[in-house]
């Protein structure tokens, strides 16, 4: 069994995820999540996964065609003693009709501290468009 490294930051909990994501690595991803039944994970366009047994078959499934090739960037991060929200933006190089797209990604991570150190509780990824973030003062209708 791989022993389950200590995150100290949310951040380095934060690199770890995608450092697993690039190179496929299942063991070093699930070592990652929370131990908790309440965990949750929404990949792009797919339905929400509840639980760690869901999501490891998720990741599995994904790693099977190999790493993800991703890069992240615009991190807006709010970190409090024991829970830290991160939302960024991935892109991600897929296969397309045409050869190799870049598709980017609107991607919010929660991230909560235990004993053991920082671990994932939430990873939640939909399409984003190529257009800047809108900022305060902008109307938005929900």
């Amino acid at each position: 069994m791989r022993r389950v490294p200590i995150l100290s930051t949310a951040e380095a909990a934060e690199e770890a995820f995608y450092d697993a994501m690039r190179r496929a690595d299942l063991e070093a991803m699930m070592a990652l999540w929370a131990d908790d039944d309440e965990v949750m994970c929404v990949h792009p366009g797919h339905q929400r996964l509840i639980g760690l047994e869901a999501i490891r078959s998720s990741w599995a499934a994904i790693f099977a065609g190999g790493g993800v090739d991703v890069r992240i960037g615009e991190v807006r991060a709010l970190t409090g003693a024991m829970l830290a929200v991160h939302n960024l933006v991935e892109q991600v190089v897929v296969a397309g009709r045409t050869g190799q797209e870049l598709v980017r990604c609107v991607t919010t991570n929660v991230y909560i501290k235990h004993a053991s150190g920082w671990r994932i509780l939430l990873h939640h990824s939909g399409p984003g468009s190529g257009e800047p973030p809108t900022l305060a003062g902008s109307t938005i209708l929900h």
